[in-house]
């Protein structure tokens, strides 16, 4: 009786080998496909939907073998599907494919810089150009109301609360994740300021000196002049306000002076109902810690530094524009 009891295990270890050996045999079985595939997963994706999403894009050797493989090592890891665009080759095989929608590889990631005082818009469209994120997509995340009330007080929008940075982002993304990094981002440098002063104030004036200072270090002598202002009850008469209510960077005219949108600072008193673009860290601390002077004008050297003059009179400010005419000349 030993020796048949004895065969009958040999039989069964020899079976469960072969088994292993096809089932490890199948999983390294390239993809049948030509050049590169590309298959969407959506969030909150089940293992099977995935696979068979894959399968539909890849026609995978043994479909129901990835599955079966998939939900085991899932319940292994204890990792959930991850959601995203994937791209795979004829190089990668039914294993590549487990592994992937568990630990996110083959997701395609492009390093992106978004720099400091770019609006909302202008965002969209370096994150379009650069990794394909939908523009229209991000615009509609960063006007909509539940969002806005999320991450700001009384914001007309997400303008001035994206901070600027450079960011890993993945290929093709959902607008909203990417919002959310930004958002996500500014709140955390908000946070290292350790400051009670009002976010929406703060973030507003920084933007307008992000917008007006071509380098870091006049940024507090800016934010003092318009502090200066802001205490003598004087229209700040900011070019880049108006500009942001016009829709468009250029050249300010006379006319654009007249029009009576909110963000014409030379209409209005105090400052414009928001943020007119998203400021770096180095115009955040410029707005809490303007520099201590009386200068209540400036105007630009007209040279290649990109410097301004700034003045206390009115006099002293005319002077200054003359001689950025004849620097123009």
């Amino acid at each position: 009786m030993k020796r048949p009891f004895r065969t009958i295990i040999l039989l069964f270890a020899l079976a469960a080998t072969a088994c292993i050996v096809g089932i490890v045999w199948s999983l390294q079985r390239p993809l049948p496909i030509n050049g590169e595939r590309t298959v969407h997963i959506a969030r909150r994706t089940t293992i099977a939907g995935a696979i068979d999403s894959i399968d539909a894009q890849c026609t995978l050797p043994t479909p129901s073998l990835v599955r079966v493989t998939a939900r085991l090592m899932a319940r292994i890891t204890q990792r959930p599907v991850q959601h995203g665009w994937y791209v795979f080759t004829a190089t990668d095989t039914q294993w590549d494919v487990v592994m992937a929608v568990l630990s996110g590889r083959h997701r395609p990631a492009i390093r992106v810089t978004i720099p400091e005082g770019l609006t909302y818009r202008e965002i969209a469209g370096i994150l379009s150009q650069k990794a394909e994120i939908d523009s229209s997509a991000f615009v509609a995340w960063c006007e909509n109301d539940s969002v806005v009330k999320k991450y700001t007080h009384d914001a007309p929008s997400m303008e001035g609360y994206l901070s600027p940075n450079t960011y890993d982002v993945l290929w093709r993304d959902e607008a909203g994740a990417i919002g959310e990094r930004l958002a996500t981002e500014l709140q955390t440098v908000w946070g290292s300021l350790d400051t009670e002063r009002s976010r929406k104030e703060i973030l507003t004036l920084a933007s307008i000196v992000q917008a007006e200072a071509a380098t870091v270090s006049e940024m507090p002598k800016i934010a003092g002049v318009y502090a200066n202002r802001l205490k003598r009850g004087m229209k700040l008469e900011a070019d880049p306000t108006v500009q942001y209510g016009i829709g468009m960077k250029r050249r300010v005219m006379y006319r654009d002076l007249d029009d009576a949108h909110a963000y014409n600072t030379y209409l209005h008193t105090g400052l414009p109902p928001g943020p007119i673009g998203n400021p770096g860290t180095d115009a955040i601390r410029a707005a809490l810690q303007p520099e201590k002077h009386s200068y209540i004008y400036f105007v630009a050297r007209g040279d290649s530094t990109g410097l301004h003059r700034f003045a206390r009179t009115g006099a002293e400010h005319m002077e200054n524009v003359r001689l950025y005419r004849r620097s123009r000349r």
